[in-house]
């Protein structure tokens, strides 16, 4: 396979953000994948281990995958200037509800990304960390989207009732020694959500998956081509 990685720019509000789709370039991919990366103050961006694996894996898989950058990280446009400015912004949005900004730039991804798309290409989304929040917001509110992935959903910090209306295929990727979360409160959060609903435990692994990004990204994939029409 000859799998291509194109950089792309596309507006968000007013501001440019930055992306990179890829592809294999020997197909007309039917099915499409945006990746959201985890919080930027956590070291979150489209370079992320686990956001690379899923795009090279999906790729291969015949996925046409975007993954991008939220505002004010690595080169994409912020109405803030300063970089101290930058940083508070963004820790703001650990600990309360206040990351309506990043659910807009998501928003703006999969509109470019449905441009980007073949017609009648089925598109999925697939969010790490900070990302599964904005993500599964994202899902729940639009229509173009099939089925959403989320790996190490932060269970227990983000109020998840936008879910309750929310009826298409979920994958929640989860493990036993996440810094973020708990297991408790993982198998708790699980059972509020409402179905269709599959889980899979990574074992002996941690919030990061290292050695094991390709294990998680081959589940996605696999999940998501098993979504009926």
């Amino acid at each position: 396979m000859n799998i291509t990685e194109e950089h792309v720019r596309f507006p968000s509000n007013n501001l440019s953000l930055e992306g990179v789709l890829a592809y294999d370039e020997n197909t007309m991919p039917s099915k499409a994948i945006l990746l959201c990366p985890p919080h930027p103050t956590l070291g979150g961006d489209m370079e992320n281990n686990i956001i690379t694996s899923l795009a090279r894996v999906s790729a291969n898989d015949g996925f046409l995958s975007l993954r991008f950058n939220y505002r004010g990280v690595g080169n994409s446009e912020c109405g803030v200037k300063d970089i101290a400015e930058i940083f508070q912004y963004w820790e703001k949005t650990l600990s309360t509800e206040n990351y309506a900004d990043a659910v807009t730039d998501v928003h703006s991804a999969l509109n470019f990304l449905v441009k980007q798309s073949c017609r009648g290409a089925r598109i999925f989304i697939a969010g790490y960390s900070f990302g599964c929040i904005v993500g599964m917001r994202v899902a729940a509110a639009s229509n173009a989207l099939s089925a959403l992935a989320s790996i190490s959903t932060p269970f227990g910090k983000y109020d998840l009732s936008f879910l309750r209306e929310c009826k298409k295929p979920k994958l929640f990727i989860y493990n036993q020694n996440d810094f973020a979360t708990t297991v408790e409160d993982t198998l708790q959060g699980l059972e509020k959500i409402p179905l269709p609903v599959t889980s899979e435990l990574i074992e002996d692994s941690d919030h990061f998956y290292r050695g094991k990004e390709d294990i998680v990204s081959r589940k996605v994939c696999h999940f998501f081509d098993g979504i009926p029409y």
